[in-house]
């Protein structure tokens, strides 16, 4: 799943899935900044056929708490 969540923020951030590391966080990615999230997030939602709730928008962050967050869409994210 991770593979796939760097292709969609490669995209939605105009970049190579190569410079999103695995520790990747929101202003620690080129053009990942609150517009580039929002889009991210919207993206996610259409690709993963989920709700992301505007807290848990403000939650996800950095590509764990995206990748935890799929990984149980029903579970909070911490």
């Amino acid at each position: 799943m991770r593979d796939e969540i760097k292709r969609i923020m490669a995209s939605i951030f105009r970049i190579e899935a190569s410079e999103i590391g695995d520790d990747a966080k929101i202003n620690k990615v080129r053009n990942w900044d609150s517009l580039g999230h929002i889009t991210l997030m919207l993206a996610l939602e259409d690709h993963f056929k989920v709700r992301i709730s505007s807290d848990n928008i403000m939650k996800l962050q950095s590509l764990e708490a995206i990748e935890r967050f799929l990984a149980q869409p029903g579970q909070p994210v911490a």
